[in-house]
C-alpha cells in the first residue's frame, strides 16, 4: 500500500500553530499569575499604611489604659474607614501575653471581622491571611504624652482582597491571547515560507530542470545556513553531472574516431594494395605516352586527354595519400616553439599558395608565448586552417575584401594553453553543418574541391600534441561583415614551462 502523502506546509503550520498557541496561553497564564501575585502585595502594603495611619489617629484618643478613654469617639473615627480598601471590620483589642484559640472579645468592633485569635501582646505590628481569604493586619496602638509608650491595645483591621480577575476578565484574555497568537501564526508562516518552503520549492524545480535534461539548472545560495548547504549540494551534484556527462561525451567521440581511424585504415591499406599499385602503373603509362619521344608522335586533342587524365590519377593518389595520413598515427616531436614567429613564417608562404589569392593575411599576438608542439604538425594544421578560411571568405559576386585573421594570445580561462584564433570574413557555417565539420569525409566545398579529410586530419594531429581544436561560431568583430558573420576555429597548445 502507498504511504499517504503528506503536506510539509500544513505540518509546519499545524506544529507553528500549536507551539504558539501554547506559547500565548502560558504566556498569558505566566502574567495572570504574577500580576495577581503583585496585586496582592500592593493591597497589603496599602492596608499596612492605612492601619498604621489609623493607630496613629486613635492613639489620642485611647489615653495611656488599656482601654479606651472615649469608645465613642474611637467608633466615630474607625467608622469612616470601613468600606475602604476592601475594609470589613475594624476592632480595639487588649493584647494578650499567651495565645489563645479562640477569639477573646473586641473592646470596639465595627463592621463584620472574621472570627480571628486575639492578637498577642509585645507583636508590634503584623499582618496575615486567613484560612477565608481574608487580610488581618494589627497594628499596636501609641500613646502620646510625657509617657509615651504602648497603650497594650492593639488596633486590628480586616479587609477582603479585591478580585485581580473576573469572569469577563478571562474572556478578553482568551480573546487577546488568540489574537496574538493568531499573529503570531500568520508572521510565523510567512517566515516559514519565505525561509523553508520557498528555498525547497526552487531545489524542486531545479530538480525538474534536471530531470527535463537541463543539467544547467541552479538554485540560489541564500537563506540559513541549512538551506544554502542543501542548495551548495545541489549545484555540486550538478556541476558533477554536466562533468560526468562532458566526459563520457567527449570519451564517446574518441571512441567513434578510434572505430573511424580503425575503419579508415582497413579501408586504405586494402585500397593501398589493391588500388594503389595499379594506379601506379596506369599512371606510368600514361606518363608514357606523354613522353614527346614516344612514337607515333599523338595528336594535340589526345595529348590534351592524357593531360587531363594523369591529372585525374594524381588527384586519387592524392586521396588515397590523405587516406593512409588519416589512419596513421602521427609521428610526434614536441619540442619549445615560439608560436607567433612559426605562425609568421607559414603565413609568408602561404600568402603565395594560389589558394589564398587576393585575401588578406594578418597574424598579431604576443611574441613571447611558447607552446610544447611539433613544428611540422602545426604547419600543417595551421595551413589547412587559414586555406579553408580562405576559400571561405571568397565569394565570386562580393565586393567586400576577403580576409584571414590570426590572433595568438592566453586566455584568462585557459592559463595552460595558449590559444590561436583563426576567423575569416565569409559567410560562417551553417547551424545544421557545425556537429560535423570534423567527421571525415564531411565537406561543404563545391565537388572537386576537397575530400572531407582535411579538418578530421587537423583534430587527430592537435589531439596527439595534447591541444584542441574546437569551432567556436562566429568570428568577433568587424564591421566590413554586417551580412556575412564568418567563422572562427580555436587551436589550443600546451603552454611551454
Amino acid at each position: 500500500m502507498a504511504a499517504r502523502r503528506r503536506s510539509l506546509r500544513v505540518e509546519l503550520i499545524v506544529s507553528l500553530a500549536i507551539l504558539l498557541m501554547m506559547a500565548a496561553v502560558s504566556l498569558s497564564l505566566a502574567t495572570e499569575l504574577l500580576g495577581r501575585q503583585r496585586h496582592i502585595e500592593q493591597e497589603q502594603a496599602r492596608l499596612i499604611e492605612h492601619a498604621r495611619g489609623l493607630s496613629v489617629v486613635v492613639g489620642p484618643l485611647v489615653g495611656n489604659s488599656a482601654r479606651p478613654r472615649d469608645g465613642a469617639s474611637v467608633e466615630q473615627v474607625l467608622r469612616a474607614s470601613i468600606g475602604t480598601l476592601g475594609i470589613i471590620g475594624i476592632e480595639v483589642h487588649r493584647a494578650h501575653k499567651t495565645a489563645s484559640p479562640s477569639p477573646s472579645g473586641a473592646l470596639v468592633s465595627l463592621g463584620l471581622p472574621p472570627a480571628v485569635a486575639a492578637p498577642l501582646a509585645g507583636q508590634g505590628s503584623q499582618s496575615f491571611q486567613t484560612d477565608d481569604g481574608f487580610f488581618v493586619v494589627d497594628q499596636a496602638i501609641r500613646t502620646f504624652g510625657p509617657a509615651t509608650k504602648r497603650s497594650g491595645l492593639v488596633l486590628r483591621v480586616s479587609a477582603q482582597p479585591t478580585p485581580w480577575t473576573r469572569v469577563g476578565d478571562w474572556t478578553q484574555i482568551a480573546v487577546i491571547a488568540g489574537g496574538t497568537g493568531l499573529i503570531l501564526l500568520v508572521l510565523g508562516g510567512l517566515l516559514v515560507e519565505a525561509q523553508v518552503l520557498r528555498p525547497m520549492r526552487e531545489v524542486r524545480n531545479a530538480s525538474l530542470q534536471v530531470e527535463q535534461g537541463n543539467l544547467g539548472a541552479a538554485v540560489p545560495e541564500e537563506g540559513p545556513t541549512e538551506v544554502r548547504q542543501l542548495a551548495e549540494a545541489f549545484n555540486t551534484m550538478t556541476a558533477s553531472l554536466r562533468r560526468q556527462l562532458e566526459e563520457n561525451a567527449a570519451q564517446r567521440q574518441r571512441l567513434v574516431r578510434s572505430e573511424q581511424l580503425a575503419t579508415v585504415g582497413r579501408v586504405a591499406a586494402g585500397m593501398a594494395h589493391e588500388i594503389g599499385n595499379p594506379l601506379a602503373a596506369i599512371l606510368g603509362y600514361v606518363e608514357l605516352l606523354l613522353d614527346p619521344r614516344s612514337e607515333p608522335r599523338m595528336s594535340e586533342d589526345q595529348s590534351s586527354l592524357l593531360e587531363r587524365t594523369r591529372v585525374q590519377l594524381e588527384r586519387i593518389q592524392g586521396t588515397l595519400g590523405q587516406l593512409l595520413e588519416y589512419s596513421r598515427p602521427a609521428n610526434h616531436a614536441p619540442t619549445e616553439l615560439p608560436l607567433l614567429a612559426s605562425l609568421q613564417r607559414l603565413l609568408a608562404m602561404t600568402r603565395h599558395d594560389a589558394r589564398c589569392r587576393d585575401v588578406e593575411i594578418s597574424v598579431e599576438g604576443d611574441s613571447e608565448l611558447t607552446v610544447t608542439a611539433d613544428a611540422a604538425l602545426v604547419d600543417q594544421v595551421v595551413q589547412n586552417l587559414v586555406v579553408n578560411a580562405a576559400r571561405a571568405a571568397k565569394t565570386p559576386d562580393d565586393e567586400v575584401t576577403a580576409k584571414v585573421e590570426l590572433v595568438v594570445r592566453v586566455d584568462d580561462d585557459d592559463p595552460e594553453n595558449v590559444i590561436v584564433d583563426i576567423s575569416d570574413n565569409g559567410a560562417g557555417v551553417a547551424p545544421e553543418h557545425r556537429d560535423r565539420l570534423f567527421e571525415p569525409f564531411f565537406s561543404t566545398a563545391p565537388a572537386g574541391q576537397g575530400t572531407g579529410l582535411g579538418l578530421a586530419i587537423s583534430l587527430g594531429l592537435v589531439e596527439s600534441m595534447d591541444g584542441t581544436l574546437r569551432f567556436m561560431g562566429a568570428a568577433e568583430g568587424g564591421a566590413d561583415r554586417p551580412a556575412r558573420p564568418g567563422a572562427r576555429f580555436r587551436l589550443a597548445l600546451p603552454r611551454h614551462g
